[in-house]
């Protein structure tokens, strides 16, 4: 029995996402049905990407996820390969799974060497577009827990939006990050990985200079430092996180003018 996931914007005040729920258990009463990330904000695409990008190795192979998150260009942090369209929606097959989504560049920022097999949905009416989670993805999903084929539904595509998270890079002694996604507590999770830190600074020395402090180890836990003091430590998923331990590091660090616009940079200083 596969598992679905959903992840999406509709939130828990209204009633959009029970209905999503409803129709699926109407067309599959046995389906298993897990919210990945249902309350996420500003239609951003990078945090859609980290979060599946970092949940799918937690479930099964045949699992189908839901991502119904759609493009805002003028909100884009990336850089941008082919027009986006968020009327067309795709189903890839990636690491014995399936993704479901828009044509947004949801594929290439979960894996910037993104390969699998694409698929193109094939769906009638316009007015399905402005429900497209209940309207179109939900019946994708019912058709393949029926095992039915894809084929059926879809045709193969290799024309499909392309985005590019920003990397990390080393100028001189510096090496240079920027924070990806900020989760519910206000911690700042960052774009340089466990292996990427190993490599460029390894066993050297090193400064993070934040507002009010300077970072000169890693840390474990939370629990290393006083209540109310910055650390920085690689969180379970590999990822360099920047913390406030009892607060947020977000309220903390960033400017308080950048409005809804995130954007935290993040430098390492190494020296022998």
């Amino acid at each position: 029995m596969s598992m679905i996931t959903l992840t999406s914007d509709l939130g828990y005040r209204d009633p959009y996402l029970a209905i999503v729920k409803a129709k699926l258990l109407s067309g599959n009463a046995q389906a298993q049905i897990v919210d990945l990330s249902c309350d996420l904000k500003d239609n951003n695409i990078a945090h859609a990407a980290f979060i599946l990008k970092n949940a799918l190795p937690n479930f099964p192979d045949g699992t189908i996820h839901l991502v119904a998150i759609k493009f805002i260009a003028d909100r884009s942090g990336f850089n941008k390969g082919n027009a986006v369209d968020n009327s067309r929606f795709l189903l890839a097959k990636y690491q014995n799974q399936i993704i479901v989504c828009p044509d947004n560049g949801l594929l290439t920022l979960i894996d910037k060497d993104f390969h699998a097999d694409v698929f193109q949905i094939y769906y009638e009416g316009e007015h399905k577009q402005h429900f497209f989670l209940k309207d179109v993805f939900v019946e994708v999903a019912l058709h393949l827990l029926e095992g039915k084929k894809v084929e059926e539904i879809a045709a193969p595509t290799n024309d499909y939006y392309k985005a590019f998270q920003f990397e990390s890079y080393v100028n001189g002694n510096l090496l240079r990050g920027k924070g990806i996604y900020v989760d519910d507590f206000g911690n700042i999770i960052c774009n340089i990985t466990r292996q990427r830190f190993n490599e460029v600074v390894g066993n050297k020395n090193f400064t993070i200079t934040l507002p009010g402090s300077r970072i000169t180890k890693l840390h474990n836990t939370y629990d290393d430092v006083k209540y109310g003091s910055a650390l920085v430590f690689f969180n379970s998923f590999d990822y360099l996180e920047v913390a406030i331990n009892g607060k947020s590091a977000l309220n903390m660090l960033c400017p308080r003018d950048i409005g809804s616009t995130f954007d935290f940079n993040l430098l390492i200083e190494f020296y022998d």
